[in-house]
């Protein structure tokens, strides 16, 4: 199977190229099953129900938000801007199984909801969002460390001036996701900055330390002939 085929028929976010993706938010409002109950925003909660929720999620383990930003924690890390698709591997799972899973089931928890047990569906969604959370890691590890293996390639290959220009280039990309994080409303959007934040920094150490090692192991050679 074709990764590139396969994630550009995806409607979730695409893999970045040095441009903030837009937030996927899920903010579809609820209509009162009763007169009288609160109105309740998917990702917003009013004075009057943040004490039953803040008992929900320490009951569950897991906050609303955390739940509801499926969409966010399925966007993809960022590439370098002249990396393609294809350098990643293709054994890379995409986690499509998993967040379609777990977006089931929050819609059937949403059309079938309890006004006696408004947040009942943390408790019947929990186990898919740990399965998709723990496949959406994992694919950011491997899909970080394809990255890195490209990348290493890439900058050795550039001349002086393009390394220091390289290395600016993510330190920009680092400040600017950082800044961004500091301004998000968000928690869940503003982790996924600061993560994106952590991997230019990854990137920018990995690059860094081997050209350092490069020039000790040229050094070395040198010395000994």
């Amino acid at each position: 199977v074709n990764f590139g085929s396969r994630l550009k028929s995806r409607s979730a976010a695409p893999f970045w190229r040095g441009q903030p993706t837009p937030g996927l938010a899920c903010m579809e409002g609820e209509k009162a099953t009763t007169k009288g109950v609160t109105k309740r925003v998917w990702g917003k909660v009013q004075e009057s129900e943040k004490s039953r929720l803040t008992t929900a999620e320490k009951r569950y383990g897991l906050t609303w938000n955390e739940l509801h930003a499926y969409k966010e924690k399925m966007a993809f890390p960022v590439l370098p801007t002249c990396m393609a698709v294809e350098e990643l591997s293709k054994d890379i799972s995409l986690c499509e199984n998993f967040f379609r899973g777990l977006e089931r089931c929050l819609e059937q928890g949403k059309a079938r909801e309890n006004p006696n047990q408004p947040y009942e569906r943390m408790q019947i969604c929990k186990p898919h969002w740990m399965r998709f959370s723990k496949c959406t890691k994992r694919r950011d590890e491997l899909v970080l460390r394809g990255i890195k293996r490209w990348e290493t390639g890439y900058y050795t290959s550039l001349d002086e001036p393009s390394r220091k220009e390289y290395i600016e280039d993510l330190d920009t990309k680092l400040r600017y996701f950082m800044y961004a994080a500091s301004r998000a409303g968000d928690d869940e959007k503003k982790k996924r900055l600061e993560l994106n934040a952590q991997h230019c920094a990854m990137r920018q150490a990995n690059l860094l330390k081997s050209m350092e090692e490069r020039l000790q192991s040229s050094g070395g050679a040198t010395a000994h002939v």
